[in-house]
């Protein structure tokens, strides 16, 4: 069986938000379609682990918005790098604006949004897909939507090759999100701005990427670090190990859902 059939699929990227006890979070997520138009029914389906799930679980509500082509990577490190439980992802952001059912929808980097309300939720083991009816849905504005293949294409920030700046400083690279600090030594309780992990999760970079005329092995990056490839939506981690308790800033999915790429 090839599993990189999976990769045929196509998806779209969305922020998904919720409200509860007066606290509002969002997540990115690939997994909300539609699934009748009569009644207009969509399904979204959330890992477990994930505070959105719980919110939507206990309020049977959430808002759905679209992120178009416009968006840059600083909406998906807001809602995708970081977790609602560490932190207010809506503190100081004014991109958003509260619909009928009082969540935030985002306005920025999306051309519509959704909102449902919750009819039926179907256990699937380590994620529920939940199957709710829009209550309500605009039109933003008319940019293309935004695939998972143009985000890594067009939006994710591509790391720099060479393990010096200009100036001659020392770059160390988060393996988990690919933020990069400069300096030559990293502090041993800097923690990551964009993905939280801490000052062990950073390797130095120390060489630039090989010649345009020499291969790079299959599975690799041009620096020789692994790439493990999540199953359901294409993700792509670096790290010469996936942490067992590694999740999809994408999909949500855990660890068992990587594959270290070999061919």
């Amino acid at each position: 069986m090839d599993k990189k059939a999976m990769y045929k699929l196509s998806y779209g990227l969305f922020v998904v938000t919720a409200r509860q006890d007066g606290f509002d979070n969002g997540c990115i997520t690939n997994t909300v379609g539609q699934v009748t138009s009569s009644p207009n029914r969509i399904s979204l389906t959330v890992n477990k682990d994930n505070l959105t799930h719980e919110m939507i679980k206990n309020t049977a509500k959430f808002n759905v918005s679209v992120i178009s082509k416009a968006a840059d990577f600083a909406l998906f490190k807001r809602f995708g790098f970081q977790s609602g439980r560490d932190t207010d992802k809506f503190e100081g952001y004014g991109s958003c604006t509260r619909s009928s059912n009082d969540l935030y929808y985002v306005t920025e980097g999306t051309n519509a949004f959704m909102s449902a309300k919750v009819c039926k939720a179907i256990d699937l083991g380590t994620h529920t897909m939940f199957i709710a009816d829009i209550t309500d849905m605009e039109v933003l504005d008319g940019t293309p939507s935004c695939t998972y293949e143009y985000y890594l294409s067009d939006i994710k920030v591509k790391p720099s090759d060479i393990g010096k700046t200009p100036e001659g400083q020392t770059i160390w690279r988060c393996i988990i999100c690919g933020y990069e600090y400069v300096g030559d030594e990293l502090p041993e309780d800097f923690i990551c701005p964009l993905c939280k992990h801490p000052a062990s999760d950073f390797e130095k970079v120390t060489g630039s990427a090989p010649a345009k005329e020499e291969a790079v092995p299959v599975g690799k990056t041009a620096e020789g670090r692994t790439i493990w490839r999540c199953t359901v939506c294409g993700y792509e981690y670096e790290g010469d190990e996936l942490p067992a308790d590694y999740e999809c800033p994408i999909c949500g999915v855990g660890a068992s859902d990587f594959e270290k790429i070999t061919e």
